[in-house]
């Protein structure tokens, strides 16, 4: 289902990234265009100056000058005398008759022939340029002007030049834009599978933690019930001896046992279900840390005692405030750091419980000396499902209890975290702030 979202993902993306693409490519195109349009103006107002200027001149052969114009500035001509004899006309190639053209160009400025009016002027007049349509959906630029030269001659002169077609300028840049394009589908298509994959790491490693979790809870839920089955039927068996039997005794012992293993995982899972759900609830009361303490070492001292394990509690000489927090939660957190203390320390080490108060925080630490957390491990030391030592055969332990630890000290306002020990092995701390300064008077 992962791979299918990050597919889709991929895709959306990478049109939407496309489709940006293809609008600037298309902005810039038009720009072009319009900038080629603007070019095409000044360019025959140009060419329109010069012929005018070289005409002026009194040439004995403006035919001439008209026809090198036509063949190395592609600029086309029609000159007319002052009575409107036609003294020159370019034979141009253009998808509309040249003659039309000129028609047309002179029903734009409302004369057919300027120079053999009878109000003329007998003066250079250069007119503005006008767009001209022609009868194939083709399109050209003219300049009218009336030119006056030095020796008295009266000229009436019409300049036609081809506007550039969108079409004609897009398929002389379409190799380029095309190029563009591509090269960009190919970066987009890499660099967005890339950064989707990149983000979809954290997600996929969870998922895989999850499906591993399950298959092995899965794996260990089945193995506690095959027990207790076994022993219950070795107790049907055996109905018939005296129940004191040590043997009865003995599986009464082993299906506790997996029944208490089997309890803990089921309820681990019960509360990062309810965590996810957020229907966790905080019922607070006062508490008495000295008696907190006390009650969570009279708990874990047989424990302790059993691993051969050296349990201290370490009090302070000064009586700690009393505490506005949710009791069973809080003996809770402690109690997760503890399982985790005493799960990792060789016989003979030795554990503290103490608590401290520094800058209006009060702080619970469970220290221990074993071999300490690898660097490589602590970054992930409170993910769900994460277990560092994945070689141990202690199977009590899931994976999820500091992930849950982590949830409820979060619903408590308080801060949980760890540091080395001295000497080895590793302090899980708890910060809880105190908002109740009236003084314990006592255990």
């Amino acid at each position: 289902m992962l791979k299918r979202l990050l597919n889709r993902l991929h895709i959306i993306m990478t049109g939407i990234l496309m489709v940006l693409i293809t609008l600037i490519l298309s902005f810039t195109f038009w720009n072009t265009y319009q900038s080629a349009q603007t070019a095409d103006v000044t360019y025959i107002q140009r060419m329109a100056s010069l012929i005018i200027y070289q005409l002026e001149a009194d040439t004995e052969q403006p035919e001439t000058v008209l026809s090198d114009y036509e063949e190395q500035m592609n600029v086309y001509t029609a000159l007319q005398d002052s009575e409107g004899s036609l003294l020159y006309q370019s034979d141009a190639d253009f998808p509309t008759d040249f003659s039309v053209l000129l028609k047309k160009a002179g029903q734009s400025i409302g004369i057919e022939n300027a120079a053999g009016s009878s109000d003329a002027r007998q003066i250079t007049e250069q007119g503005g340029y006008i767009e001209l349509e022609g009868l194939h959906h083709d399109h050209y630029y003219a300049i009218p002007a009336t030119i006056s030269t030095q020796g008295g001659n009266s000229f009436s002169l019409t300049l036609v030049y081809p506007k550039s077609s969108a079409m004609e300028l897009f398929l002389g840049q379409a190799p380029l834009y095309l190029g563009i394009w591509l090269i960009s589908f190919v970066v987009i298509l890499f660099v967005s599978r890339f950064l989707l994959k990149k983000a979809f790491t954290p997600s996929e490693e969870m998922i895989k933690s999850q499906k591993d979790f399950v298959a092995a809870a899965s794996h260990e839920l089945k193995a506690p019930l095959a027990v207790i089955m076994a022993n219950a039927e070795a107790l049907q068996c055996m109905q018939d001896h005296d129940s004191s039997d040590p043997q009865t005794q003995s599986c009464l012992d082993v299906i506790d046992v997996e029944c208490s293993r089997m309890s803990r995982l089921v309820r681990d899972m019960l509360l990062l279900a309810s965590s996810d759900a957020d229907k966790w609830t905080i019922q607070k009361s006062e508490i008495n840390v000295d008696t907190l303490l006390i009650t969570l070492y009279e708990a874990y001292e047989p424990v302790c005692i059993s691993k051969k394990i050296r349990l201290e509690l370490n009090l302070s000489e000064d009586a700690y405030p009393f505490l506005s927090s949710d009791r069973e939660r809080l003996f809770q957190i402690l109690s997760i750091f503890l399982d985790n203390a005493v799960c990792y320390s060789p016989e003979g080490s030795s554990l503290q419980i103490q608590a401290s108060l520094k800058e209006k925080k009060l702080i619970f630490s469970i220290i221990d000396h074993g071999k300490g957390i690898p660097a490589e491990d602590k970054p992930f030391i409170f993910d769900r499902f994460y277990r560092g030592d994945k070689s141990r055969t202690d199977k009590s332990h899931f994976g999820l209890g500091l992930s849950i630890a982590k949830e409820l000290a979060r619903m408590l306002d308080g801060e949980i975290g760890f540091k080395d020990t001295e000497g080895g092995g590793a302090t899980f701390f708890l910060r809880l702030p105190i908002k109740k300064y009236a003084k314990n008077t006592g255990v």
